[in-house]
């Protein structure tokens, strides 16, 4: 059978939805579970890149899934699933466009065009070639790409062992909070800070460079309850998002100068007396350095950084310093610029400077996978630490185009493995990536659910997986609660787990060691298996009864109250002689000047979609007509300078390449910038591109992140 740009399946039935609640289905295509008769509710979690990672319940009748719907007992979840994961099932797991079957490819990269083939054939030819590979150009020669498209531990582990022990090249998965990461770290020697059911109890909360009510919507719910109780929300972010539209106060300061914004604010405390000198004194080190390192960001000067009013710089600074208790939410949305890194650095000393840490719901709010770095076993069976610690090349996935192009990476890339990703639109420099994707002598490997824009260019397909279908647990980078995923029906079609697809590469390549062939419910319970203090109470058997269960963190879970900071001493970091450089800075991006002339719009491309997350389920009919047509916001200045209406349809074009965009001029950005959203799939875009074919593939000043926010433009009416 060949398979042409549009793959249907058969034999599927309507599916009908009802009940307020999740969503009811009327009985769909019986599995082949050997309990046919059973009836069952399962446990499972939702495994997208979201700090949210809600928990869900699956009823199964006669192997047909009946009710699917978020548990109203779970404190964060609280009985809601986003609109992205509420048709779960119907979206995806019985997708009349899924995948079932493995693909071969039969026309030229990127027409789209296979054949269906068995999961043995096919098996066998990738071991023939990467055979091959490995003996004419080595282990490096191949290369591993998979980011946050499952971030189930099982499912976004896969193939770590195999990769490692053929020695392949390794991939730093880091486009998305290095850079954050990295800048927190240098002040505070850890991430974990305030919880996010605890900004309950923040009267001054700021919401930095994020988009909760998009992409942190469980949190949004804790943040109007604070607000009710007499919470001032403050926003600080360069597009007007729907959160900063719903804020007390919206500061939208020029893109890429948070860390000057920071450092005018130490300015302002510091100059102003209006620090916690007793918990400076005790609790860091490096204040005489920070109070001569800011003199040069005084409000005048910041304001001439920032395009901010002096003013706003200075009551800002004011109200946050005497906010009581006062907090700030950072993410990954300010990190995307080339003093990513700097500007959570410099963001990070403030709670400290203001003796914030010393009241619950104050202080400072990243991540909380380090929670579960601590509660996990992740010396995962028998795994040998020669393995775990193999060196290998590095390449890091923002620089993808280059490293499938270069002419001078030795021994080049030859092939290429993808799951959990979608990298032909989600990397930057869009068309470098697809220029190397096309490449004929790049044997391209993609596990997926639907034939996304990578998987057009890859040489097989294989079918993957759901979270229905597979087993997995699910830590959480924005809660501390741990959920379990257990599989509600039998995989359909011909899909299998990601792991189970290098189970059989191995048996193929004729690999004997053990490590290779752990069983997902093995890797499962290896997780749990652990006697650390913050799984106490905590088990497989407990984790499948209930679905989720919170660490066993302290109650009132105040980390920096007296210190305790992860750097030397326990103490927060204002100035680090070790840290190159020294102390938080701002050194801006240096544009050529036949950029500025040809490209005079600074362009932000960011995740203001709210029907699908990054391009996951941007394929989805229902979820694209949802969102709409993709806008360019444009400021009515520049709008006029270039004769452009609302509702145009334009070019936006760099020399990387062009997009076409409707023009919405509701002065959403201020005058210089443009935006467009992030996730569109280029093959359903007109013109054949999305936002990341006009970003480059710079690097964060620390963390490796992607400067995806360092692009100009010129826009025309087309």
């Amino acid at each position: 059978m060949t398979i042409s740009k549009e793959i249907t399946r058969r034999n599927f039935i309507g599916i009908s939805t009802q009940g307020a609640v999740g969503l009811s289905l009327m009985p769909l295509i019986a599995s082949s579970c050997s309990d046919a008769n059973a009836a069952k509710t399962v446990h499972g979690a939702c495994c997208l890149d979201c700090p949210d990672s809600c928990s869900w319940q699956v009823t199964v009748a006669n192997n047909q899934i009946t009710d699917f719907k978020a548990p109203a007992e779970h404190p964060f979840t609280a009985g809601k699933l986003c609109d992205k994961m509420a048709n779960y099932p119907t979206d995806v797991t019985y997708s009349p466009n899924r995948l079932l079957h493995p693909l071969k490819r039969i026309g030229k990269k990127g027409e789209g065009k296979f054949e269906e083939i068995t999961w043995e054939k096919a098996i066998a030819e990738i071991n023939a070639q990467l055979q091959i590979i490995i003996k004419e150009k080595g282990g490096e020669a191949i290369l591993p790409f998979s980011y946050g498209g499952n971030e189930g531990k099982v499912q976004i582990g896969a193939g770590d062992n195999f990769f490692s022990y053929i020695g392949a090249t390794q991939l730093e998965r880091s486009i998305c909070g290095g850079a954050v990461e990295a800048g927190i770290m240098a002040t505070n020697g850890q991430t974990t800070g305030v919880l996010p059911e605890d900004i309950i109890h923040g009267r001054y909360l700021v919401l930095w460079g994020t988009n909760p009510v998009h992409s942190n919507q469980h949190l949004w719910t804790i943040i109007e309850k604070a607000r009710a109780k007499g919470a001032k929300l403050v926003v600080i972010d360069p597009f007007q998002s729907q959160t900063a539209m719903q804020a007390d106060w919206h500061i939208q300061p020029l893109p890429g100068t948070d860390t000057a914004l920071a450092l005018g604010l130490i300015y302002v405390i510091l100059n102003e007396k209006l620090q916690d000198q007793e918990y400076i004194d005790k609790y860091t080190t490096g204040i005489a350095e920070l109070t001569k390192h800011v003199e040069q960001y005084s409000p005048q000067a910041v304001a001439q950084i920032t395009g901010l009013n002096e003013a706003d710089i200075t009551q800002l600074a004011r109200e946050y310093a005497k906010g009581s208790p006062a907090l700030i939410r950072v993410l990954i949305g300010l990190e995307h610029q080339a003093n990513g890194a700097s500007a959570a650095r410099a963001i990070a000393m403030l709670p400290a400077l203001t003796g914030a840490w010393k009241q619950l719901g104050g202080g400072l709010m990243n991540m909380t996978y380090e929670l579960f770095g601590d509660a996990l076993n992740y010396q995962l069976l028998d795994t040998p630490e020669e393995l775990k610690n193999k060196k290998n090349r590095k390449i890091n996935m923002v620089q993808l185009g280059k490293a499938l192009t270069s002419k001078d990476l030795n021994p080049a890339i030859h092939a290429f493995f993808v799951f959990n990703s979608n990298p032909a639109v989600t990397m930057p420099n869009q068309n470098l990536v697809v220029k190397g994707l096309e490449r004929e002598d790049l044997l391209t490997i993609v596990l997926e659910h639907f034939l996304t824009d990578t998987a057009r260019y890859a040489d097989y397909v294989f079918p993957a997986t759901t979270a229905l279908e597979n087993w997995d647990l699910l830590t959480s980078y924005g809660t501390p609660y741990l959920t379990f995923n257990e599989p509600a029906i039998e995989p359909l079609g011909q899909s299998k787990p990601n792991t189970e697809f290098f189970r059989l590469l191995s048996k193929a390549m004729g690999f004997t060691e053990k490590y290779l062939y752990h069983t997902d419910l093995d890797i499962v319970k290896s997780l749990l298996d652990s006697d650390k203090p913050y799984l106490k109470g905590i088990t497989f058997e407990s984790l499948r009864k209930t679905g989720w269960a919170k660490l066993n963190i302290p109650e009132k879970w105040m980390p920096h109250t007296e210190g305790n900071f992860g750097k030397p001493g326990g103490k927060c970091k204002l100035y680090d002689a070790g840290q190159n450089p020294p102390i938080a800075d701002y050194v801006p991006f240096a544009y050529s000047a036949e950029d500025l002339a040809q490209y005079p719009l600074h362009l932000l491309t960011v995740k203001s979609t709210k029907n699908f997350l990054n391009s996951t389920r941007a394929n989805h009919e229902k979820h694209t007509k949802k969102e709409g047509r993709p806008y360019l916001d444009i400021h009515e200045a520049d709008a006029k300078l270039r004769n452009i209406a609302d509702g145009d349809e334009l070019k936006v074009f760099n020399q990387r390449g062009e997009v076409y965009l409707t023009a919405r001029i509701k002065n959403k950005v201020i005058k210089g910038v443009v935006c467009m959203p992030q996730g569109f799939w280029s093959s359903l875009m007109k013109g054949g591109s999305s936002a990341n074919a006009l970003t480059h593939d710079l690097l964060t000043d620390m963390g490796g992140s992607a400067a995806l926010q360092e692009a100009r433009v010129e826009v025309v009416k087309v």
